[in-house]
């Protein structure tokens, strides 16, 4: 079965990596390394690791990687990049339980039709006070019935509260989402999917962006330790 990212692998990878979503990537890595924190060596799992666009922010702070991702294609990039990844659904890892000591989610959250059973297979691999780290679009600010004007300002439009893919609609705009459509996730069915499976929140961060409106949200939870 073909997987949306398939057909776009190497644009998304110029797209998020030297194109107009770098700064945007770029953000996205600085809420990583505030709510993740270093490595010292240990493993971190990368739930939909795509191309391994934000690998060189897990690695420079001392994580051992392993990418997940359902598109080969995208995994081929990261291969060239020389990381090692394995081609699996976030549903279904390939990992026993309690086997890595930290978890990423860097800008996938919106591609899962259901996070509960993302975040349920994610509180079984990880190992007792380890730490899955969620980094996004806002719910509130960034979602696909957000319209900003040039100075930042939001309008949002009928259908937040909805949680639903969204293939076609006039504010996805020419990037990503326009080729791979977009789920939408209120901030409750976010927050409600994590504490669902047993992980407890422990931060929250927003971007450290220049608009006076955020665009991205950061959550940080853990596996208790018992």
């Amino acid at each position: 079965m073909r997987q949306r990212y398939d057909d776009f692998a190497d644009w998304y990878d110029s797209y998020a990596t030297r194109g107009v979503g770098l700064p945007f990537a770029r953000a996205a890595d600085r809420l990583l390394a505030r709510l993740l924190g270093p490595g010292d060596g240990r493993l971190c799992l990368d739930l939909g690791c795509g191309g391994g666009a934000h690998a060189p922010a897990l690695t420079g702070l001392d994580w051992r990687l392993l990418g997940v991702d359902v598109s080969a294609p995208q995994l081929g990039v990261a291969r060239r990049r020389g990381l090692t990844v394995a081609v699996a659904s976030a549903e279904r890892l390939p990992l026993g339980d309690q086997s890595v000591d930290a978890a990423t989610m860097i800008m996938t959250s919106t591609d899962f039709d259901e996070l509960a059973p993302v975040f349920a297979e994610a509180h079984r691999v990880l190992r007792p006070g380890g730490r899955l780290v969620v980094v996004g679009a806002h719910p509130c600010f960034g979602g696909v019935f957000v319209e900003r004007d040039g100075q930042g300002t939001c309008t949002v439009h009928p259908g937040y509260r909805r949680h639903q893919r969204v293939e076609h609609h006039p504010l996805l705009g020419d990037g990503i989402r326009s080729r791979v459509g977009v789920v939408n996730v209120p901030l409750p069915t976010l927050l409600n999917a994590l504490t669902g499976a047993g992980l407890v929140l422990g931060e929250t961060a927003e971007d450290d962006g220049d608009a006076p409106i955020p665009e991205l949200l950061g959550l940080a939870v853990t596996r208790p330790d018992h």
